[in-house]
């Protein structure tokens, strides 16, 4: 997806920077299969390779010869963007001890709970193996790499949050999609993501049905569980409040968080998982859009002061919070002003700088 590899584009376009990235020619998430579609405005030399069991981090590989990649181009530095115990992570480990013994090493993960894997021992063998060849580690967040140490991981390590593309995530007016929707005369309260149960979707519907004022319920996205929440809509009496759009492709979801007036991550923690960042709630921000979000996982260390945090699964306190950004003007305001300020932590430009250093530094230590 084109907005999620910015961070490579601009550290391409430094001078003394050749990237190559390999990146899945298709990938099927969110209950839709993305196709890879070349950026011409990069220097990179993005190569779309085929791969087996897309859709699944831990399991896909690349199919046919990536060897020469490695063999041929010789990297300096190695930057993996996939967990530490995934058969692509195994794959890379071993085309560079073949190929290029001595490039630099990095992998990133996203690991949220401190759970070990349901799959069996063949990720743990995997993971170890991993952590001997890092030379640093990109945890999603200092969570997350808390969570790096536990699981046996001893090397260097810095947090790296995801990132938004402020080139594409800004506030713009949509009159047209507005007017398809038939939003111009109320508030709109806004969720994009995976239609799923611990995406806590259950206690938005439950805090719209509180709320005494005309509004509008948008939910944009796909999963199994759409029918449950159509059915407790339909119980809460308030189905006609609510817009259901079927999931829109990346560079699409500007457009749509800029129909809301508040966009909600309502995520309710699961024995297995917890929301290990939200990304869309810093496109929010950076759209302009006050966001709420649960106390789950990351949440709240991503919107910091630039929104408000419920206790997860409590639809009384996530309609109070809903009801004062409708009824506050300056409260309004000062979200969307926070958020921008707090955006700027994530964006792109700034992520691909400090990776840039990190590079930097790597690469002095072989001199």
């Amino acid at each position: 997806m084109t907005p999620y590899r910015r961070k490579f584009t601009l550290i391409a376009a430094k001078p003394d920077i050749n990237i190559r990235v390999l990146t899945p020619n298709k990938w099927y998430e969110s209950f839709q299969e993305i196709d890879f579609v070349a950026d011409e405005n990069t220097k990179c030399d993005e190569v779309p390779c085929p791969i087996r069991f897309s859709g699944y981090g831990s399991r896909f590989y690349y199919k046919g010869n990536i060897a020469k990649h490695f063999k041929d181009f010789k990297p300096d530095i190695i930057h993996l963007e996939e967990e530490a115990w995934s058969l692509n992570a195994l794959q890379t480990v071993r085309l560079k001890r073949k190929y290029c013994p001595n490039s630099k090493f990095i992998f990133r993960t996203s690991l949220s709970i401190p759970s070990k894997q349901r799959f069996g021992p063949l990720p743990i063998w995997i993971e170890k193996r991993i952590f001997q060849e890092t030379d640093i580690a990109f945890p999603l967040s200092i969570n997350a790499g808390e969570i790096l140490k536990q699981r046996g991981y001893k090397g260097a390590q810095i947090p790296f949050p995801n990132g938004v593309d402020i080139s594409l995530f800004n506030k713009r007016d949509i009159p047209e999609l507005k007017n398809t929707l038939d939003i111009n005369e109320c508030f709109v309260i806004g969720y994009i993501g995976r239609i799923i149960q611990m995406k806590g979707i259950d206690t938005l519907i439950e805090a719209a049905a509180k709320l005494d004022f005309p509004y509008k319920l948008l939910i944009v996205g796909k999963g199994e569980d759409k029918p449950i929440f159509e059915s407790l809509a339909k119980k809460y009496q308030i189905n006609q409040n609510i817009i259901w759009i079927d999931a829109v492709p990346p560079e699409k979801v500007p457009d749509y968080l800029n129909c809301m007036n508040t966009l909600i991550l309502p995520s309710r923690t699961t024995s297995d998982w917890v929301e290990f960042f939200g990304r869309v709630l810093i496109e929010g921000m950076a759209c302009e859009v006050p966001v709420i979000g649960s106390d789950s996982g990351e949440i709240p260390h991503v919107i910091g002061d630039a929104g408000f945090v419920f206790k997860e699964g409590d639809a009384s306190e996530l309609a109070g919070k809903i009801n004062k950004i409708a009824d506050d003007p300056i409260l309004y305001n000062s979200f969307q002003k926070r958020g921008l300020e707090r955006v700027q932590e994530f964006t792109w430009e700034t992520i691909a700088q400090r990776t840039y250093d990190v590079y930097q530094d790597l690469l002095a230590d072989r001199v």
